[in-house]
This record gives structure tokens, C-alpha cells and sequence, in this order.
């Protein structure tokens, strides 16, 4: 079940970095969602499929989405995301190496996993939609990396720590871009709300256009095993929200609820 409001027709959502947040929930359930002249496709799903009611369990997904507009024009740009993720899932990274902005910022895909491949959460391909004044659209693909990034407070402490989302793309110039996801702690039906900077693509020019990710990311620290991501199936689904922002004042929010199967 999905619920989309929006400012105008035609805006979009950053979907390298919402696409965490909304698959994550989703249990091999695919999304389509159809609001004027946009098209937002998601497809998901977890492992395992059972999870206990009252304990939480390790999860890892895979998820893709595409997103376009019905005449063809272009995809505007994003300015920033929030995201809340349901209560009962978890983000564990403890004992989990981190990644600083500095160590990637510039960098090629094979020197940034040299600096940071310790801290890796999850890994994927994105594209981008790119249009410059008076010339034909092009698309550009590259690797999507995700790292564990750093907190003032420690995990569980002041602060939660950060997730850095970095892309690597010919936009038209090989580019690095990296958004950073400020993570916080929600309330109500929500455990985490993740802040999302989306960063400009080819001066403004380019725009997100899709994504597929996996996160498994899963270590052994002081002699037990974690799982950056893990659940459990309290009530029979997950829920998520997402609000979008861009540069002229629209937004566009959009709520997914997904189903859950209990094995105790």
C-alpha cells in the first residue's frame, strides 16, 4: 500500500538515496507508483522471509527502482530527502569501522574502497539523468558504494553514525558525488529518521534516475556477530515515510507498508 502527495507534477524523488529506507520494508513486493506525469517503480526483498516476533534477527536486501516521467521531459533534481524507517528494524554498527568524507571526496571507485572498504554497508549500480541548455538528455551509470561514516556520540550515544552514499559517474567528466545521510532517532510507528543532503549532478544539470543496491553487511567484533541490518516481525508489516524536497519549494511524500511473516 503506497500514499503519494506532492507540490507539482513533474518533481522526483533523489532515488540512489531513498532507496534504502523504502526497500528495505519491502518483502519480494515490487511498487509502482503513477502521480501526473511520473512513473516511480520499486522491487524488493528480504531474507530470510520469517523473522521472530520479539527478538531481532539479521536481514540483509536487495532492491531496485527507477523512476521517469510519462512525456519524456527531464527529471528535475532533488535538493534533500527525510526518511523514517519503521521501529522494528534496526541499525547495528557496532564495532564497525568508519569512513570519513575526506577519504573518499574525489576519489575513483578502487581508491575509495582502498581508504574505506572496511567500512562498506552495502554496494550497487546508480544512473543519472543528465540535460544540459540546448542539448539531447544522456543517461550515466556507475558504482553506488555505501560506508558506515562517523559519530560525535558513538552509537546508541549522542549521535547515531552517519551513512555516506557515494556515486561515481561521467557527468559528463568523471565525478564523485556523495550524499551524507544524518541518522536520528523517530518516534511513534518510526525508529530512525535519516536526513539526506542530495548533492548537485553536473552543476544541476542531472538528476537521479535509478538505482540497484545490497546491503549485507554483516563482522564479527569482540567475538560476536552483527548485521548492520536487522528485524523483527512484531505486528505482521513494516512501514517507512519519505519526504522530498526541491530547489523550488515543492515537496512529495510517500508512504510504504509492507507485510511481514512471523516464525514463532
Amino acid at each position: 500500500m503506497e500514499r503519494i502527495r506532492r507540490g507539482r507534477v513533474g518533481a522526483v524523488v533523489g532515488i540512489a538515496m531513498v532507496l534504502t529506507a523504502i526497500v528495505v520494508v519491502a518483502n519480494a513486493s515490487a511498487v509502482t507508483v503513477l502521480v501526473g506525469d511520473l512513473r516511480l517503480e520499486i522491487d524488493g526483498a528480504t531474507s530470510p522471509k520469517a523473522l521472530p516476533k520479539s527478538t531481532m534477527a539479521p536481514i540483509s536486501f536487495h532492491g531496485s527502482a527507477t523512476v521517469s516521467t510519462a512525456d519524456g521531459a527531464h527529471i528535475p533534481p532533488a535538493s534533500s530527502t527525510e526518511l523514517l524507517v519503521d521501529k522494528h528494524i534496526g541499525i547495528d554498527t557496532t564495532g564497525l569501522p568508519t569512513c570519513s568524507l575526506s577519504q573518499i571526496k574525489a576519489s575513483p571507485p578502487a581508491a575509495a574502497m582502498k581508504a574505506c572498504g572496511d567500512a562498506l554497508i552495502g554496494k550497487g549500480t546508480s544512473t543519472a539523468e543528465v540535460q544540459f541548455p540546448e542539448q539531447a538528455a544522456f543517461t550515466a551509470k556507475g558504482p553506488l558504494l555505501a560506508f558506515n561514516g562517523p559519530s560525535e556520540g558513538g552509537y546508541g550515544g549522542k549521535a547515531y553514525n552517519e551513512q555516506l552514499y557515494y556515486v561515481y559517474a561521467h557527468v559528463p567528466l568523471p565525478t564523485a558525488l556523495i550524499a551524507v545521510a544524518k541518522v536520528s532517532k523517530a518516534s511513534g510507528p518510526y525508529g530512525y529518521k535519516i536526513s539526506v543532503s542530495i548533492p548537485r549532478i553536473a552543476g544541476g544539470a542531472g538528476s537521479f534516475s535509478g538505482a540497484e543496491f545490497t546491503i549485507d553487511r554483516k563482522w564479527t567484533y569482540k567475538g560476536k556477530q552483527h548485521s548492520f541490518l536487522t528485524a523483527e516481525c512484531a505486528n505482521g508489516h513494516f512501514g517507512a515515510q519519505v519526504e522530498v524536497e526541491f530547489g523550488d519549494g515543492s515537496e512529495m511524500v510517500g508512504d510504504v507498508v509492507q507485510t511481514c511473516r512471523s516464525k514463532d
